[in-house]
């Protein structure tokens, strides 16, 4: 669209405002891969940790359970 000398031309914008647009979506996107990643990682540490727990209160268990055994013999 172009007009007299004293206005604006609009086509070269067109493309630069495209390009900005996919830029930024292509950012968001990113970003989004980056979080998902980073949330995946920490359910992954708490899961582990979780069971660690876990673990450690089965084997207490355990072992008072055969300390008991061997005392009432």
């Amino acid at each position: 669209m172009r007009t007299t000398a004293n206005t604006t031309t609009h086509e070269p914008n067109q493309p630069v405002e495209s390009v900005q647009a996919e830029i930024l979506s292509i950012f968001d996107h990113l970003q989004r891969d980056e979080m998902r990643d980073r949330e995946q990682a920490a359910a992954k540490r708490r899961l582990a940790a979780r069971r660690a727990i876990e673990q450690h209160y089965e084997r207490k268990a355990l072992e008072a359970s055969i300390r008991d055994g061997w005392l009432d013999d």
